[in-house]
């Protein structure tokens, strides 16, 4: 299209309008600090309260890179102990990271992580990349600390810790939905369980 046909002065107004708006919310982030985190220290206070969360093995998926190495970082400043991370930005070894949080069910022990001097995970931070087809169930444990839009990714995470062959007779779910003031605008909690219940009403239980 030619230049004639767009009103550039006013494409330009409103292109600074919005990085005006921009440098205002980058303001506001310089001034959070996790002792401001709501939903922070509702996971804390999860991880060290719930009689099995504080002992055993947990599994927590987040959708964002930056959320997950944040977790990590500072359950670990929380004195949360057995910390490791994963994202797609992850430069060890994907195949150790899961050795160390889930060696029985990919076929090793505790004593051959100590043998190997690799520290066993309790908690395992991870983004999607770890959504499909690994076995995790080590962990009877699951928090998805961002909800994800799709329900099919929510069933593919849950799948991780909930599959054929495991011995445990139940796996607990937790799910961080967003603050009543925040899903009034997004609709989140109520677009996932309508997409649950359809995928529920057309394939069952």
């Amino acid at each position: 299209l030619e230049r004639d046909e767009f009103d550039v002065p006013q494409i330009l107004s409103e292109s600074l309008q919005d990085l005006n708006q921009i440098a205002e919310f980058l303001n506001e982030l310089r001034q959070f600090k996790p002792s401001h985190d709501d939903k922070l220290r509702a996971l804390i206070h999860l991880l060290k309260t719930d009689p099995v969360l504080k002992k055993h093995k947990v599994m927590i998926f987040s959708e964002f890179m930056a959320t997950a190495r944040y977790l990590a970082t500072e359950l670990e400043k929380a004195g949360i102990k057995g910390i490791d991370q994963i994202d797609s930005g992850t430069k060890r070894s994907r195949s150790d990271v899961i050795r160390q949080f889930a060696p029985y069910y990919n076929g090793m022990t505790s004593s051959d992580l100590q043998t190997k001097g690799q520290p066993e995970t309790r908690v395992l931070i991870a983004t999607d990349v770890l959504s499909e087809g690994l076995n995790l169930q080590d962990a009877t444990r699951l928090i998805n600390y961002d909800l994800h839009w799709n329900p099919v990714r929510l069933m593919q995470r849950i799948g991780r810790v909930n599959r054929i062959g495991s011995i445990a007779d139940r796996i607990h779910i937790f799910n961080f939905f967003p603050t009543a003031q925040v899903d009034a605008n997004i609709d989140l909690k109520k677009k996932a369980i309508v997409k649950l219940q359809a995928f529920h009403s057309a394939l069952g239980e």
